[in-house]
This record gives C-alpha cells, sequence and structure tokens, in this order.
C-alpha cells in the first residue's frame, strides 16, 4: 500500500463513508477506489482535486503523497512557460 493511498483511506474511515459511498461521490467504480487505497492506482489531477473536496482533505499534502501537482499549478506553469518562451 502506498502512503496516498493509506492517507485516502484513513480520511474515508473517519468520515465513515464506505469505498462504495466514495466511488459513488468520484462518479468512479469501486474498484478503482480499492486500486487508489491498495496502492495499484494514483489517480489524476482532477480525482485527486475531488478527493480533496470530498474527504476535505489538506490539499498540500494530498498532492505531495500522489507526488503530482494540482491542475491550477500546471496551468500556471504552462502560462508562464509561454509567456516567456
Amino acid at each position: 500500500m502506498s502512503e496516498f493511498g493509506r492517507f485516502i483511506e484513513n480520511s474515508r474511515k473517519q468520515k465513515s463513508l464506505s469505498k462504495s459511498e466514495l466511488a459513488r461521490r468520484l462518479s468512479i467504480t469501486p474498484q478503482y477506489m480499492a486500486d487508489i487505497e491498495k496502492g495499484r492506482m494514483i489517480p489524476s489531477e482532477e480525482k485527486i482535486e475531488k478527493l480533496v473536496t470530498a474527504l476535505e482533505l489538506n490539499e498540500k499534502e494530498a498532492f505531495k503523497l500522489a507526488d503530482k501537482l494540482p491542475l491550477r499549478v500546471l496551468a500556471e506553469a504552462k502560462q508562464e512557460y509561454y509567456k516567456h518562451g
């Protein structure tokens, strides 16, 4: 299990949500939710943002554990690159 997966699983349990209920809120399958928690899948930045919202997580911690950047940070970097490039 990955640190990110453990973080999501613990956060979900603290909110007393089943995997199925959280998956439904995120519009993903329960199997995909299980894969995230077991560390078999790292979700997209968009899904991480949805997890952050649904579980009321610390955004920076969630993205750090997933080893990803929020979409707005990526967009800002892209905009800055093309502005100076």
